[in-house]
């Protein structure tokens, strides 16, 4: 609700002058990042730095001084739509992985392809669990992906969809730099 002034002429000279309750068309919009369990409101901040093209993203409990942080690159269609995602994250041990994210309508088990630099060295990995909106991958970094991180290689990402195969290149140009700055 929205309080507004309201000022009426009263008999004479006299003004009156209250509050009244009007409807509301506007609302506050929640925020965008999701408090996890345990946490609360104030004591839980995410810091967002852009690299070239890649997003660390890192969340940190105040109370605890936990950090946990990824980074991000998404590609899109010439409409904006979400065609392909990456993370690269690491789990509680430290073990550093690779998350992709694609379509719904790739399916599980489905397969993606990441040919990096030249081509000559390939990556595939399946879907393995997938939502109403997207199917997820998850890969561990290995040697060779460590390579072309270090050089910045291009990686041409393909996965079929059931009537095309989708196809388009994912640099990775600033990984390096956006993943010494985890550091």
């Amino acid at each position: 609700m929205v309080a507004a002034l309201v000022l009426s002429a009263m008999a004479g000279d006299a003004l009156a002058v209250g509050w009244v309750q009007l409807p509301s068309t506007y609302t506050v919009k929640s925020s965008e990042v999701a408090i996890p369990d345990g946490e609360q409101l104030g004591q839980y901040r995410r810091v967002i730095q852009p690299f070239e093209n890649w997003t660390l993203i890192c969340d940190e409990s105040l109370k605890s001084k936990r950090r946990i942080c990824n980074l991000t690159q998404s590609i899109v269609n010439q409409q904006g739509a979400p065609v392909f995602n990456w993370s690269f994250v690491a789990t509680a041990d430290g073990k550093p992985l690779v998350v992709m994210r694609v379509p719904a309508a790739v399916g599980e088990g489905a397969e993606i392809g990441l040919a990096l630099g030249d081509g000559r060295d390939r990556i595939v990995a399946r879907t393995d669990r997938c939502d109403a909106t997207v199917c997820v991958a998850t890969i561990a970094i290995g040697q060779m992906l460590r390579r072309h991180i270090q050089a910045g290689t291009d990686c041409t990402v393909t996965y079929g969809l059931p009537d095309e195969e989708v196809s388009f290149q994912a640099p990775l140009e600033g990984l390096f730099a956006a993943l010494s700055a985890m550091k």
